[in-house]
């Protein structure tokens, strides 16, 4: 508007309305000095009259005497009582200042004023577009409404009061109205820059990414106004719609003629990674890292940079602390915990491994029994883990594989790995010989070897191998209890798999011994072809 109002000012320096609006601009801009020199210049044109009146009365209200501008306003009105323009005018001086100690203009005086002017001239598009500005800063949304359409009735083919509308609509949070007039003022100037900007963005954070990379699109090959931050937001766009060719292709269009804009630097390596392309990626993120103010970093820079330094197979131990640091300034990123626990694993560093997992599944909702894959690695984790003690560690395991098998109860491995980690804290079998009375503390992986058992034996030559180790134990179980039907059932089906001969006198032995021996003469578990029994060390 100012860029306007001063070629008009200068080209005709005797149009007094085009002076004392480029001072209104200046106003709203809060360059009170330029004002004053457009309303000293609106004076000049003509001394005499009433533009000239109105001239100085706004000079009064810029030394904040109202009182005297009134007066001031008052007498132009005597001078010009069927002069629409000048009470126009008069309104718009109330409508663009705000005294000293308020926080809004006086639109009582401005809509007094400006409805005055509507009624002398009902056909004047700048009478109505300012009352109609005053109504959607009172707010009243209805008459701002009422007031745009007729200026739009007026000139159909401006999209100013088009557009004026949309934003009264999205004010009211009437979108549907909002886009729609932001189309009408669009589809009669395709290049009005503040309707594709004001839509674009709008979609934009309203997450409608499809639509906003189209806008954003429209905007950028279209406006008359675009401005390099309209195509930063068309690479975010692109982006998130995982267009990695268009942001690369723009980004580096923008880069070229502005490379202060580091932020694209950052957006770049990430669809870098997104795309697969990950000593592209590293490379940018390397650069954009020694740019960067530390202030203006980012989580998502620390997480990318980690994960690009994973995949591009750099120190593992520095990925793992950016990773760690984009959690650490994003909680919602905790599910990198997982990326971190995987790899600490493949380090083989168990402990670490456990920990990072227990942090990631501590926050994941376990109605979704996909993760029950990442509680079993988290179990593996644990299990392997020889920081903790041997009865914390397999306790431990012992809990979170159970949590496998509750996830997924038709699985055979939560079941397995469950009795695995119970069995570690049974007495060993070096134990029970030197105390054969232990041999009663015998029996914490029944419940998971019998669930195990249950599901393994619709494939008894695939599970051979746990099948074996399973009827040993709970073949001892039973024993130990007396429990003559299921030691019965379960030696039967463990001499049946068993092959080695060795082994099979053992199970016979122990069969021909059920029920006769007493507490200090009972045997310790069998070792099969199938496994250990439990206890003892990996």
């Amino acid at each position: 508007a100012i860029t306007i109002y001063t070629a008009l000012a200068k080209a005709t320096p005797d149009d007094q309305t085009a002076w004392l609006t480029l001072g209104n601009a200046y106003l709203i801009k809060g360059d009170k000095t330029k004002a004053k020199e457009s309303f000293d210049a609106a004076f000049s044109a003509k001394p005499e009259g009433n533009y000239a009146i109105i001239a100085n009365a706004r000079n009064l209200l810029l030394q904040n005497n109202i009182s005297a501008a009134n007066e001031q306003f008052k007498r132009a009105f005597g001078k010009s009582k069927k002069d629409a323009v000048a009470l126009r005018q008069i309104g718009e001086s109330y409508l663009y200042f705000t005294p000293q100690g308020s926080t809004r203009p006086d639109f009582t005086q401005a809509e007094k004023w400006l409805k005055d002017a509507a009624d002398i001239n009902n056909k004047d598009f700048n009478t109505l577009m300012s009352l109609g500005y005053c109504y959607k800063e009172m707010p009243n949304g209805g008459e701002a409404a009422r007031t745009y359409q007729q200026a739009e009735a007026l000139e159909q083919r401006s999209p100013l009061a088009k557009f004026m509308l949309a934003k009264v609509y999205k004010f009211g949070k009437v979108y549907d109205r909002f886009l729609d007039y932001c189309d009408r003022a669009i589809a009669v100037d395709s290049k009005y820059t503040p309707a594709l900007r004001s839509k674009a963005e709008y979609l934009y954070f309203a997450s409608r990414w499809e639509e906003a990379t189209k806008a954003y699109k429209e905007l950028v090959a279209k406006g008359a106004e675009v401005k390099i931050e309209d195509e930063m937001q068309l690479a975010n766009c692109l982006f998130i719609t995982k267009d990695c060719k268009g942001v690369s292709e723009l980004v580096e269009s923008i880069l070229k003629r502005d490379g202060s804009k580091n932020y694209l630097r950052r957006l770049l390596a990430y669809c870098n990674y997104e795309n697969g392309q990950f000593d592209q990626g590293i490379a940018i993120m390397n650069e954009y890292f020694q740019k960067v103010a530390p202030e203006k970093i980012l989580s998502s820079d620390y997480l990318y940079y980690g994960k690009l330094q994973l995949a591009t197979k750099g120190d593992t131990m520095v990925a793992i602390g950016n990773l760690r640091k984009s959690i650490d300034l994003d909680s919602s990123t905790w599910s990198m915990y997982k990326s971190i626990g995987e790899t600490y694993y493949g380090r083989k560093d168990y402990c670490n491994a456990a920990l990072m997992y227990k942090m990631y599944l501590d926050s994941v909702p376990e109605s979704n029994a996909e993760i029950a894959n990442d509680f079993y690695k988290y179990g593996l984790a644990q299990y392997y883990c020889k920081a903790d003690p041997d009865s914390l560690r397999y306790a431990k395991a012992e809990t979170i594989f159970a949590r496998v098998g509750a996830l997924r109860p038709k699985a055979l491995i939560g079941w397995l790995w469950a009795a695995k980690s119970a069995a570690k804290l049974d007495p060993s079998v070096e134990q029970i010989t030197e105390q054969p009375e232990l041999a009663n503390q015998y029996g914490r992986a029944r419940e998971y070897y019998e669930k195990y058992v249950e599901l393994a034996e619709a494939d008894k030559e695939k599970n051979k191998k746990d099948l074996l180790t399973a009827y040993n134990y709970l073949a001892y179980c039973y024993f130990v209890k007396v429990e003559a039907d299921k030691f019965n059932a379960i030696s039967a089906k463990w001499l049946e798999l068993e092959v080695d001969p060795t082994n099979q006198q053992n199970i016979r032995d122990m069969q021909a011994a059920f029920g006769k021996d007493t507490p200090a003469s009972t045997p310790a578990p069998v070792k099969t072809s199938g496994g250990g029994s439990g206890g003892g060390k990996n």
